[in-house]
């Protein structure tokens, strides 16, 4: 019976070691994940100081992946970015959403093609949800954000959960005096961060650079603790130094305590603007070493940008280099 007892104790502490470690490795996975609340986990990406976005419109998917597998002089996209959003996807009046472009070019095949690219290279790949059919339609957002919140958030989240993707943008724009839809639209931000979070997922949200049109600057004391990143769109509008609200200096000082997640918005297919070049304005948004930096789009119409100097210098904004 003694030797049986020791047997059995050794076994019992033995499969408490065993029962230890799995848990441990487990706690180790999930804090690396940046995840420590027991939600299903998506994908392990690597952990950047700020982000850095771009997109790939619906219309130019071929010529997005390529862009996207190009090199210049040993670096490229890959190396500094650390969100991609696929724009294929807008809002139905009902609350769903339908799948729009060239269906080629934006199928599930496609779709797989681009996360498979962001899974090798540590990019998170995002459902990214547009309004503009043809033209800006703030009626239909409202329709989906507004008057069917919880139909459009599970479509969202079904389809992204459907095609494994890594978290949603949401890319409503609508032009006037909308800020009587601001509580609302807020409403929808923090519910659809609430079960994207719950799910290890991100979400990020694109709003103009002032005070007009919706969403705004003024609404980002009330978006930016709710996602992950936010861009300005201010593209060739603002700049390093350009005057007043157009600066980036005005945009980052409006995102306060959160500019860490503002993406100052930069024009991808523009060589200059506003009186300086992409390197100049590269250069003071590497200096200023807070906020990330996002450009539309993914093909990289301007030649400045086809350039191993500036995917360095976005590889360090994000931490990447």
């Amino acid at each position: 019976m003694k030797a049986n007892s020791k047997r059995f104790v050794n076994l019992l502490e033995s499969n408490r070691s065993k029962t230890f470690e799995r848990l441990l490795l487990v706690l180790i996975i999930m804090f690396a994940a940046g995840r420590m609340d027991g939600a299903e986990l998506t994908n392990l990406f690597p952990q950047f100081k700020r982000p850095v976005m771009t997109w790939v419109p619906p219309y130019a998917a071929s010529k997005s992946r390529a862009r996207l597998l190009e090199s210049f002089d040993g670096v490229g996209i890959k190396d500094a970015l650390t969100h991609l959003g696929l724009q294929f996807w807008v809002p139905t009046k009902e609350g769903g959403i339908a799948r729009v472009g060239r269906t080629n070019e934006t199928n599930d095949r496609a779709v797989a093609e681009f996360r498979e690219w962001g899974r090798t290279n540590g990019v998170r790949v995002l459902l990214c949800v547009y309004n503009h059919v043809q033209s800006w339609d703030w009626i239909l957002a409202r329709a989906a954000f507004a008057g069917n919140p919880d139909k459009f958030i599970d479509a969202l989240l079904a389809e992204v959960a459907r095609l494994e993707l890594d978290g949603v943008d949401v890319d409503l724009e609508g032009n006037g005096a909308l800020d009587a839809d601001k509580e609302t639209f807020v409403a929808f931000i923090r519910q659809l961060s609430a079960r994207l979070h719950a799910e290890g997922r991100h979400l990020t949200v694109d709003t103009f650079s002032y005070k007009w049109n919706a969403p705004n600057q003024t609404w980002w004391k009330d978006l930016l603790p709710h996602v992950d990143a936010l861009t300005t769109m201010g593209y060739e509008e603002i700049g390093a130094n350009a005057p007043e609200w157009r600066s980036y200096a005005f945009q980052k000082a409006a995102a306060g305590e959160h500019a860490s997640k503002l993406m100052i918005g930069l024009p991808s297919g523009r060589n200059e603007w506003r009186g300086n070049g992409v390197r100049e304005h590269l250069d003071w948004l590497q200096a200023d070493g807070e906020v990330g930096v996002s450009f539309w789009d993914a093909q990289l119409k301007g030649d400045a940008w086809r350039d191993a100097a500036v995917w360095k210098i976005l590889g360090e904004i994000c931490g990447r280099r």
